[in-house]
């Protein structure tokens, strides 16, 4: 797995207004939701050659943005300009969008 066929994937599935999670991408990638280190190396590496706009699209489970070096406000104002539905806490709202699933 490399960054270039990730950002591919996220490019033909993760369309803007919608996002998918680091266990998807995990369990795409790796065959289990739980290797979210070689993930965040794989969207760090996507992000750096100029794919920060797809990489935008992966939040965590729980709804929260990650911890990107653009910043979570970078993330939240993209997400938020493709319709991507927030709720009062902050986090993704799961319960007016539903994750991508990348397989």
């Amino acid at each position: 797995m490399d960054w270039q066929t990730l950002a591919e994937k996220l490019n033909r599935k993760v369309p803007p207004g919608s996002v998918t999670t680091y266990a998807e991408v995990s369990k795409w990638a790796y065959g289990i939701p739980n290797r979210n280190q070689p993930v965040r190396s794989l969207l760090t590496g996507a992000a750096h050659h100029g794919h920060v706009t797809l990489t935008n699209r992966v939040v965590r489970v729980s709804g929260e943005l990650a911890e990107i070096p653009e910043g979570q406000e970078q993330q939240r104002a993209q997400l938020v300009s493709e319709g991507v539905p927030f709720a009062a806490d902050g986090r993704v709202d799961f319960t007016r969008i539903t994750a991508v699933v990348l397989a």
